[in-house]
């Protein structure tokens, strides 16, 4: 690859490991209940028992909501009606959901229930609002999970923004983004996926030396998922690559000798073969 895939995380997986250990009443409860068998299903691709378990997981939020409106009841509804592709009905939710505030301790919440109205602004096709929602999560969030999807998110639509402008534009989009992966970095310098982010936006820069040292950084601090994992790989080969062919002699003998050094480190079956794939 040429490091222009992202992997799109889940918002509600994350939703789903937190939501039940908060007190709520009986139809809060079930919504949760509900939602997060929705998710289970949905991790393993039964979609016929996902649908069904995310709309009894509207329903009872819904009757949450009749009974006492809380903006967690309506983030439930909201993330619900997201994975149900009901988008106008999730920007309503996560809306009233803000509006109404989440309690002390719950800013977590408040994040995710942002993070769902960004993403059901960016289904509906409102890039730039969307990516200003995601941008203001990075800045604000001190929960990790969510900042991490909001960057995922951010990075990906400023990055095809920044593709779909014209030479100068795009330039000046992609020194805009890489100032946002440095902050992000200095933030956490040891979570490798912001590494990797900032490894794709220098790649698009033709920073390809500086885009492997990235890309290195995140292999060796872990990433999020297998496919990230792999991807960030396929990277490194990609530099690779590139750089041997824009290299001066004695610059490319000196880089050859670094990046086969790691080659050997990681195990590799070749230069451009990670351990992973097949010959």
């Amino acid at each position: 690859m040429n490091g222009e895939t992202f992997l799109r995380l889940r918002a509600g997986s994350i939703f789903a490991l937190l939501v039940l250990v908060m007190s709520c009443t009986s139809h809060l409860r079930e919504a949760k209940v509900y939602f997060t068998q929705g998710e289970d299903f949905a991790r393993i691709y039964d979609t016929e028992r996902a649908i069904a378990a995310f709309k009894r997981a509207r329903e009872e939020a819904s009757s949450q909501v009749k009974k006492d409106p809380s903006a967690q009841a309506y983030m439930i509804k909201g993330l619900a009606e997201l994975n149900l592709d009901l988008r106008e009905e999730a920007k309503d939710s996560f809306i009233k959901a803000n509006a109404l505030g989440f309690e002390k301790g719950e800013e977590w919440a408040s994040q995710l229930s942002l993070f769902g109205l960004a993403s059901t602004l960016l289904e509906m096709g409102l890039e730039e609002s969307a990516s200003e929602i995601f941008e203001s999560i990075l800045v604000r969030s001190k929960f990790k999970p969510v900042t991490l999807l909001a960057a995922q998110n951010h990075v990906e639509i400023e990055l095809e923004r920044a593709l779909d402008a014209g030479a100068s534009s795009k330039e000046k989009q992609l020194k805009t983004l890489l100032k946002t992966t440095d902050k992000l970095i200095a933030k956490d310098l040891g979570c490798g996926y912001y590494h990797y982010l900032q490894s794709q936006v220098l790649a698009h820069l033709r920073e390809f030396k500086k885009s492997f040292e990235r890309a290195v950084m995140a292999r060796e601090l872990g990433l999020p998922t297998e496919q990230i994992f792999r991807d960030n790989d396929n990277q490194i080969v990609y530099c690779y690559r590139e750089l041997k062919n824009s290299l001066q002699a004695e610059q490319w003998a000196s880089f050859e000798a670094v990046y086969l050094d790691w080659v050997e480190r990681w195990d590799w079956k070749g230069p451009e073969t990670p351990t992973w794939q097949e010959r």
